[in-house]
């Protein structure tokens, strides 16, 4: 009875092992169908969120480039040639001109006068002056938009035009139009007249641009994109024969059996009215594949100052969805055969387990039962021996490992995981190689070496580098042996001593600049005397001197550089002076708004980007208001240089680590500081950059002016083609705060973000 009722249970668990394997299998299949579901829709918008960053950033490298256009277009409009047209002016008209051309797809420059009559125009061709007739082609128009005294300064685009519209492809052109008056003096005309005197046109050649740019913009395997303008008219399209064409009509015209309804609700709805956004729609055909297909759309806009109102063109980025989809269906379908194949072999492997397991199981049981009891008298021995150890070891705040003569870690307490960054068990096994670059893992494996072979402790103080941080360490080797296999092992203790070794060089920077400081304010006073009276006899002699001769030209170079030398006499003193103001307590802040409010223009003209994000209702600093602005104008001014008309500034104000300090961090995304010049930012003099454009003053006098105030100010940088791959620089000012204001009033600062400006 016993052997049958053994396998009447067999045979009942076995069925319910089988119903649990096909229903196990039928939820496997259920959920990769529901997951792929999910996953596609989360795909798509993650595809289309990507082609939007696409759609926005080549809109705005159309809008940058337009916008440069502009920008030559007032230069050239603020030359005396361009304002009178004189006769004599070709020369100077001829040098003025015609670089413009071809930069910035500008192909036409074009100067009429308040009748209407032109009279200058610069293309391939070359230049010609008083030989063309009244401008007819909307020049009223344009005459009375640019004699509005409310638009002097400003630029407006004039539409969309076609040239040779019966090519294959049209060329498509854009003018811009900028108000000319008579305000700059010159030889002929001493004294301006300020009138209106015209306007000034740049033809800009639309097609050249966008097909410089458009063409090389891929979305996934062969998404492609397309420009609309204001009027709802393709200004470039991978189709040829669409370009100038309308878009409600071309793709009708090409494929009428196909509904176009929902793209050209996009179109009406969003992208001529400026939005920028993201859907789908059906189209007849991609690329070489002509069927009815779904479409990914991501469109971000344009904008161009007319003179009534304003264009926007729409940048669209679109690729079909089943290319993401498809991806999505094979990567689900393999998983739910290996789901399904991984739940049969598990309950195939647990049946035969079972069935090992009633074979065997009376003949161990009176065997397991013997060994329990051993195992439990060794194993409390082992909890009591474990116990001790752990409280030697792992609550100690050093290092303590042990390692072997090839540099791998035997065992290693939980402060030194902690240390590398890694789970207290993941240490074992791994060697010195894997955890710090390669000459310092060298460095230490000699040491374990030397250890062993000498039978005798050896103690170091070495820099390491260690989750992107450089440390040091008080580290002593001591031979051990180890158990039976593991040969003969060294102990290492080590101790950081980071802080230590930080405050010695602190120490060390200080003793020098103060040396410098006091060498400093000495050649400062004795060039300071004999500079100003070379300055002075300079504007003597200028005063006496006829404006315009070689010889008023030079006293003007002498007094440049004599002032340039008066500046870098001025920083010496401010470098080595004490200030002598009282202690004072100012807004920190308002100290930082007051100074990007300068620097704003700067940035935007080199094309730099500004973050901020100012905590609110910080207590009051010490220092003075100028001192402050000093420090963060050079800290900007330095990013400014190291990012090279490109990147992002990011300005921060927040409680600092210690409660009773403040804390200012200026950060860019630049070229970054090496670390072997890393030492010496601080030094006087000491520049990275060419001759002439820095005198290496501005960190060391902003290091004198923090430290002055009691307060430090430390810099962390990556620098290009190190291990991250990301650039950058930060400088963090730490100052005290003033002892009565209350610590309750901080609030977390907002991000800011300030791009560059777009209106003309």
């Amino acid at each position: 009875m016993g052997v049958l009722g053994e396998r009447i249970k067999l045979r009942r668990l076995l069925k319910i092992m089988g119903c649990i394997t096909v229903v196990l299998m039928l939820g496997a299949l259920a959920l990769g169908i529901s997951t792929s579901r999910y996953m596609k829709g989360v795909i798509r918008d993650q595809f289309n969120e990507q082609q939007l960053a696409l759609a926005r950033a080549t809109a705005n490298r159309v809008e940058t480039t337009i916008q440069n256009a502009i920008v030559d277009l007032i230069l050239l409009n603020s030359l005396p040639a361009i304002q009178y047209c004189d006769a004599g002016s070709y020369e100077v008209l001829l040098l003025s001109t015609l670089p413009l051309l071809n930069r910035d797809h500008i192909i036409e420059i074009r100067r009429v006068d308040r009748d209407g009559k032109t009279m200058l125009v610069a293309n391939e061709q070359g230049i010609g002056m008083r030989h063309f007739g009244v401008e007819t082609q909307d020049a009223a128009a344009y005459l009375s938009w640019a004699s509005d005294m409310s638009n002097r300064g400003k630029t407006m685009g004039t539409g969309i035009r076609s040239k040779d519209p019966s090519k294959e492809r049209r060329t498509i052109l854009l003018d811009l139009i900028t108000p000319t008056y008579e305000e700059t003096a010159n030889a002929a005309h001493p004294h301006p007249t300020h009138r209106f005197a015209g306007y000034l046109r740049a033809t800009l050649d639309v097609s050249k641009l966008l097909r410089e740019i458009i063409p090389h913009i891929k979305s996934g395997k062969s998404g492609y994109a397309w420009v609309l303008d204001s009027s709802g008219s393709f200004l470039h399209h991978p189709e040829a024969a669409f370009v100038g064409e309308n878009a409600f009509e071309a793709r009708s015209n090409r494929n009428p059996r196909i509904s176009f309804a929902r793209i050209n609700e996009i179109q009406q709805n969003e992208m001529l009215r400026g939005m920028e956004g993201t859907g789908t729609y059906i189209s007849g055909w991609h690329r070489d594949v002509v069927e009815p297909m779904e479409k990914l759309i991501a469109f971000s806009p344009v904008r161009i100052r007319g003179p009534y109102l304003d264009y926007i063109w729409s940048v669209a980025v679109a690729a079909p969805a089943h290319e993401i989809e498809g991806i999505v269906n094979t990567v689900y379908a393999r998983q739910s055969v290996l789901q399904s194949a991984i739940v049969f072999l598990i309950l195939l492997g647990s049946i035969i387990v079972l069935l090992y397991e009633l074979r065997w199981s009376t003949i161990l049981e009176h065997e397991v039962e013997s060994k329990t009891r051993d195992i439990q008298h060794y194993a409390s021995e082992l909890e009591r021996s474990e116990s001790l150890y752990r409280s030697l070891v792992e609550s100690a705040e050093d290092l303590i490992f042990t390692v072997d003569v090839d540099g791998i870690i035997r065992t290693a307490n939980r402060h030194m995981a902690s240390f590398f960054g890694v789970r207290p068990g993941d240490l074992a096994g791994r060697g010195l190689l894997d955890l710090l670059p390669a000459g310092q893992a060298e460095q230490q494996l000699a040491l374990v070496r030397k250890t062993l072979e000498d039978r005798r402790g050896v103690r170091i103080e070495s820099a390491l580098h260690v989750q992107e941080q450089d440390v040091w360490l008080n580290v002593q080797y001591i031979p051990v042996t180890g158990e039976a296999g593991d040969g003969e092992l060294a102990l290492g203790i080590a101790r950081d001593i980071t802080d230590r070794k930080s405050l010695e060089a602190q120490l060390i920077n200080t003793e020098k600049l103060a040396s410098l400081g006091t060498l400093a304010a000495g050649v400062a006073h004795e060039i300071n005397n004999p500079l100003g009276i070379m300055l002075g006899f300079c504007e003597l002699l200028l005063e006496k001197s006829e404006p315009g001769t070689i010889e008023h030209n030079d006293l003007k170079i002498i007094e440049r550089h004599g002032l340039h030398c008066k500046s870098i006499v001025e920083r010496l003193l401010s470098f080595a002076r004490i200030s002598e103001e009282a202690e004072e307590f100012c807004d920190l802040n308002g100290n930082v708004e007051s100074i990007l409010s300068v620097v704003k223009h700067t940035l935007e003209m080199n094309n730099i980007q500004l973050v901020t994000a100012l905590t609110q209702g910080l207590p009051m600093v010490r220092g003075d208001s100028r001192g402050i602005q000093q420090v963060l104008l050079n800290l900007i001014s330095n990013a400014i240089h190291a990012m090279d008309s490109q990147g992002t500034l990011t300005v921060v104000t927040r409680p600092g680590k210690k409660p009773g300090w403040i804390e200012a961090v200026v950060s860019d995304t630049g070229c970054g500081i090496p670390k072997d010049v890393m030492q010496k930012i601080f030094d006087p003099f000491f520049t990275t950059k060419k001759v002439g454009d820095g005198t290496g003053l501005g960190l060391s006098v902003s290091y004198g002016i923090v430290s002055n105030y009691g307060g430090s100010i430390d810099c962390e940088s990556q620098a290009e083609g190190e291990a991250s791959g990301q650039s950058g620089t930060a400088f963090t000012i730490t100052l005290p705060a003033r002892p009565d204001e209350p610590s309750d009033r901080e609030r977390p600062a907002q991000p800011r973000a300030a791009g560059e400006g777009t209106s003309s």
